[in-house]
């Protein structure tokens, strides 16, 4: 697979008229936190339209498969993204994480109050704020998490500063 282009995937979903939030390291870039990602998460609106709409983007336009180590190709379904659980898919713009909630069973409606919406490819775009991305973070255990604290939360002080 050729290098990521999460901008266009992102810009792909938006485009499609999905409903979703970025969470996660991409949503952190953009509010300028010094990070390389090579992924995409979001926390998408589960109602049956939206369900429908994100598969047939996943499968038709985005090639989505699953991420297996066998070789298996498997599809994403309405039934399974009508669920919580996360699917983590290879798409043919990159790899991509479809959360139907995160930590705390935060879903699409209770993440969407805190998000911003910026422009990604000239789509306006629904990102999770740096303030509950830090939040997230602090409540983790794992040790990728806690490093990345330290790098989040100087860039939520430097957000601040500058009045954002």
């Amino acid at each position: 697979m050729e290098s990521p282009d999460l901008k266009t995937l992102v810009a792909t979903l938006a485009s499609n008229g999905i409903e979703f939030v970025v969470v996660g390291g991409l949503a952190a870039v953009a509010q300028g936190a010094p990070f390389s990602t090579y992924d995409v998460d979001i926390v998408h609106r589960r109602t049956p339209e939206n369900v429908a709409r994100l598969v047939r983007v996943l499968v038709d336009v985005l090639d989505a498969r699953y991420r297996d180590q066998t070789g298996r190709v498997i599809r994403p379904t309405e039934q399974i993204l009508s669920g919580p659980g996360h699917s983590l898919l290879r798409t043919n713009l990159g790899s991509l994480d479809v959360l139907g909630a995160i930590e705390g069973g935060r879903d699409y409606d209770a993440l969407l109050p805190k998000s911003l919406e910026i422009s990604i490819a000239g789509h306006r775009v629904h990102v999770l704020g740096l303030e509950t991305i830090v939040e997230l973070k602090r409540g983790s255990t794992r040790p990728k998490d806690q490093l990345a604290l330290l790098v989040l939360e100087e860039s939520l002080q430097r957000s601040r500063e500058r009045g954002g």
